[in-house]
């Protein structure tokens, strides 16, 4: 076996004779087809000799035409527009902060308030860094 290809004993696929005879005769063919009024309609590779595909378009079947048609303009009378309804996640939140302001005004530890405000420590600290409450005496 040899280690290399060796051209002059065995020619690369894309030039051998054989091709190029080939390639010659479906030239002639094509001439010969474009010459007694044949058309060629499309030119290249195709991924498959499947028909192409058959596809319905909605927009262009009469039976769905309605359906695409812009609708017709209808007034409508303007609703009164209800009222919105508190947060009241917000509102107990900010309860608790006053709650928690007026004990600070007071001179109570932070764990004293959580303690008659039935919260914990940690929130009580939260409440007051979001509203700026400032205790009397820090840990």
């Amino acid at each position: 076996m040899q280690r290399y290809h060796d051209p002059r004993i065995d020619p690369l696929p894309q030039r051998s004779a054989h091709l190029e005879n080939e390639a010659a005769r479906i030239e002639q063919a094509t001439q010969a087809f474009l010459a007694n009024g044949g058309k060629i309609e499309q030119i290249g590779y195709q991924m498959s000799d499947a028909p192409a595909v058959f596809v319905i378009n909605a927009e262009k079947t009469p039976v769905y035409a309605h359906l695409f048609q812009a609708p017709a303009p209808t007034v409508v009378a303007d609703e009164p527009q209800a009222e919105p309804v508190p947060d009241t996640a917000s509102d107990l939140e900010t309860k608790q902060a006053a709650q928690i302001m007026a004990r600070a005004a007071l001179g109570e530890p932070p764990k004293w308030i959580a303690k008659q405000l039935h919260m914990t420590e940690k929130r009580v600290r939260q409440l007051a860094r979001d509203y700026h409450i400032n205790f009397r005496a820090q840990r």
